[in-house]
């Protein structure tokens, strides 16, 4: 009897540390969840995995101190609308999204990455990835599918471009898009809604203001 009891401590144990292990691997971070397993921080692979879930962090948290130690000195970032070079800038725009420059900050952040979000060139130190930003800002809440393309040398980011497209949080605040938590296979928008199922409405892109000021 004693035995049995015995083995089945260890099953008990075994399974606890298997659940334990696999939700440290999806979720390395309060806001940042990957659904695959991550390889080790020491490895080539890894490294390049936890410096993608790292940026995502400080992103997530607004923490400067964080996003300094991410990004080389010359790094050159870009996404719609703007290309920012150099860390100062790139810090800047941080605090002007999320900190203390901010007008209208976000509430919450977080970030979803699917089991087959990475795409990496270790010859090229380069890695694209698949990942899902949500934000809620006033009263608002968005859920954008974005890829990342990234060259990381020596620990940091030396060149990131993020594609999403901007017109997806109107569509999913309109209820023509559903938010699509957490989906296996994130495509570029997320579905329609029920009420949009068999229909799609013209999407045109124009500006919001006057700037440079028409004749």
């Amino acid at each position: 009897m004693s035995g049995t009891k015995s083995m089945a401590g260890a099953a008990i144990l075994t399974l606890t540390y298997t659940f334990g292990a696999a939700a440290l691997q999806a979720a390395p971070y309060p806001n940042v969840t990957y659904a695959g397993t991550l390889d080790e921080r020491g490895t080539p692979r890894g490294a390049m995995q936890w410096a993608i879930l790292d940026m995502a962090k400080a992103w997530a948290d607004c923490d400067p101190a964080m996003m300094a130690e991410l990004v080389a000195d010359d790094i050159d970032f870009s996404f719609p609308t703007t290309r920012l070079r150099g860390r100062d800038e790139v810090l800047a725009d941080l605090a002007s999204y999320c900190g203390k420059a901010a007008k209208s900050p976000p509430e919450q952040v977080s970030f979803y990455l699917p089991a087959d979000a990475f795409y990496i060139d270790l010859e090229q130190d380069r890695v694209a990835v698949e990942i899902q930003f949500r934000e809620f800002r006033r009263g608002r809440q968005q859920v954008t599918n974005d890829v990342w393309i990234a060259t990381i040398k020596g620990g940091r980011f030396t060149v990131l471009k993020e594609y999403l497209d901007g017109r997806v949080r109107d569509l999913q605040a309109q209820g023509v898009l559903t938010y699509d938590w957490n989906a296996e296979f994130l495509t570029p928008w997320p579905p329609r809604t029920e009420a949009w199922a068999n229909c799609f409405p013209i999407v045109q892109a124009k500006p919001t203001n006057s700037c440079p000021e028409q004749p």
